[in-house]
C-alpha cells in the first residue's frame, strides 16, 4: 500500500470534516440492525491531473458522488436480514442532512489581494489559502487555515460571504447534474426495463 504524502494527508481531512465531522451524511440511515449490522460508505477519490483549485474540485466530486450513490433495499426479520438486488427492489438514496462544499481563497501582498478558483501557478506564488467549508444555508462547517502570512478578521468575513455565493452555485450545479443524469437514464427504473424485455418479440416455429 502505498504511503501518503503530505497533501494527500491534508486532503482527507479537509474532506472529511467538511463532510463527516459535519453530518452531512445521516449516518443513522446507514443502519440495518442498531448496534449489530449497518452499511459501510467509502468515497475513493482518484485524481489524474489538475490545474490548481484541488480541495474544492474534489469537494464536489464526493458530494456529487454521495448524492449520487443508491444502497440496496432490504428487510429485517428478527436477526436474519435479506438485502435485495437492484432487479429485485429499486435502490435507496443516501440520506443527506446537506451538501457542505470548499471554497479556497488564495492570498497575496500580504493579505490585501484575495483570489478563488487560482491556476497551479498562481497556487505556488500565493503567501497563503483559507478554506472556507459552507453550505448554501449559510452554514459554515469549518473555516482552515494553514500556516502562511496572518490576515485580518474582515478579510475572512469578506471571503465567508463570498463563499456563501460559490456554494449556492456548487449547489445548483449538483443539482442540476444530477436532474439532467436521471433524466437520461430515465426514468421508470427497474419496472420498465423489465416492461421492455418482456415486449421485445419472441421468435415462432413456422408450420
Amino acid at each position: 500500500m502505498c504511503r501518503q504524502d503530505s497533501a494527500e494527508v491534508l486532503l482527507s481531512r479537509l474532506l472529511e470534516k467538511t463532510i463527516r465531522r459535519s453530518g452531512a451524511l445521516d449516518t443513522e440511515s446507514l443502519c440495518i440492525i442498531a448496534g449489530a449490522k449497518c452499511f459501510h460508505v467509502r468515497a475513493d477519490l482518484h485524481v489524474l491531473d489538475h490545474d490548481g483549485n484541488l480541495v474544492d474540485a474534489s469537494c464536489l466530486a464526493v458530494v456529487a458522488a454521495l448524492l449520487h450513490f443508491r444502497r440496496p433495499d432490504f428487510e429485517v426479520h428478527g436477526e436474519d436480514v435479506t438485502v435485495f438486488s437492484e432487479r429485485e427492489r429499486e435502490p435507496i438514496k443516501l440520506s443527506m442532512q446537506h451538501q457542505p462544499f470548499c471554497v479556497t481563497f488564495s492570498y497575496f501582498d500580504k493579505g490585501s489581494i484575495l483570489l478563488q478558483d487560482c491556476t497551479l501557478l498562481e497556487e505556488q506564488c500565493r503567501e497563503g489559502e483559507i478554506v472556507i467549508s459552507i453550505n448554501r444555508f449559510g452554514e459554515v462547517c469549518q473555516i482552515a487555515k494553514y500556516g502562511g502570512i496572518p490576515v485580518d478578521g474582515l478579510s475572512i468575513l469578506n471571503c465567508t460571504n463570498a463563499a456563501l455565493v460559490r456554494a449556492k452555485a456548487f449547489d445548483k450545479l449538483v443539482k442540476d447534474s444530477l436532474a439532467a443524469d436521471e433524466k437520461k437514464r430515465d426514468a421508470g427504473g427497474v419496472m420498465a426495463e423489465l416492461s421492455a424485455e418482456n415486449d421485445r418479440p419472441v421468435a415462432r416455429p413456422v408450420g
